[in-house]
């Protein structure tokens, strides 16, 4: 992969585990993660298109509970312990409540909610004091948007598992790490687009994956409870789950802006072509 590491390095070898590692910032994570000397365990459908003699891929559908249920014993086959797990993936299928499938419907809950929590569940006992459990979340959890009502709550509910295990799992010594990044310019996003997706994405210009990857890398290195990005839109976001109503009464000028930020993205979109 071409990708290369210029974030400050996590300091010793760990092992980590890390789902949707094929995805946009999964993969450069992945990548990441090797090129500093770890051993990484990527569970996704399809395996990261990485060679390295330090990674190990084990093939994970988060909407089968089976290959869910599955992946402690495959992973203790392999490794006596976790220092670091670290959840990355997502999907979103942008519709409003009335027009989406129950199919859509249950996947999205699956992948960015159940599956997390049962995973969690099921592979703490592996994780030693001093260890990270990360969850890359969404800016979503805080702004609720229509048609994004499925995703939304799934990542509200996400941020409220992470604030709850934070505090059962304090006294073992293990961290528990939130990042809610904006949009980010992956494949995902311009799927989402793509499908009738919010252009409320481009309020404010979408991240870069390398960027994300650096901030959770961060996280790894030194734990915090949450972390936005960017910050600014972390605390419109919580003033908007206070008081309600000023989502609403903004909404015409992040409309506004969106929609000029949109138009930015397709122009740059088609230049790179």
């Amino acid at each position: 992969m071409p990708f290369k590491s210029h974030c400050r390095p996590v300091s010793a070898s760990k092992t980590i585990v890390l789902t949707g590692a094929s995805g946009g910032i999964g993969t450069i994570v992945t990548q990441k993660l090797l090129d500093q000397g770890h051993v990484v365990v990527a569970l996704s459908r399809t395996a990261p298109d990485i060679s390295h003699e330090a990674l190990t891929h084990i093939r994970y559908d988060a909407v089968n509970l089976h290959d869910i249920g599955q992946i402690n014993k495959k992973i203790s086959e392999k490794f006596s312990h976790i220092d670091v797990l670290l959840h990355c993936a997502a999907v979103i299928n942008p519709s409003t409540i009335e027009n989406s499938p129950p199919e859509d419907i249950i996947r999205q809950i699956s992948i960015n909610l159940t599956a997390p929590i049962t995973l969690t569940s099921l592979l703490l006992p592996k994780i030693p004091a001093g260890g990270r459990i990360i969850l890359v979340n969404s800016m979503a959890a805080t702004i609720p948007l229509a048609g994004s009502s499925v995703y939304g709550a799934t990542k509200a509910g996400l941020r409220n598992f992470a604030l709850s295990l934070a505090q059962e799992v304090r006294s073992k010594g293990i961290s528990v790490s939130s990042i809610f990044p904006g949009a980010v310019e992956t494949g995902m996003l311009r799927q989402e687009m793509e499908n009738g997706g919010s252009v409320l994405n481009f309020v404010s210009d979408p991240a870069k994956p390398e960027d994300v990857a650096c901030e959770i890398l961060k996280l790894i290195r030194k734990p915090k409870l949450e972390r936005f990005l960017p910050t600014l839109d972390g605390i419109f976001g919580g003033l908007c789950l206070l008081m309600p109503t000023l989502l609403r009464l903004s909404m015409p000028a992040l409309t506004f802006f969106g929609k000029r930020g949109f138009q930015k993205f397709l122009r740059k979109q088609t230049s790179q072509q």
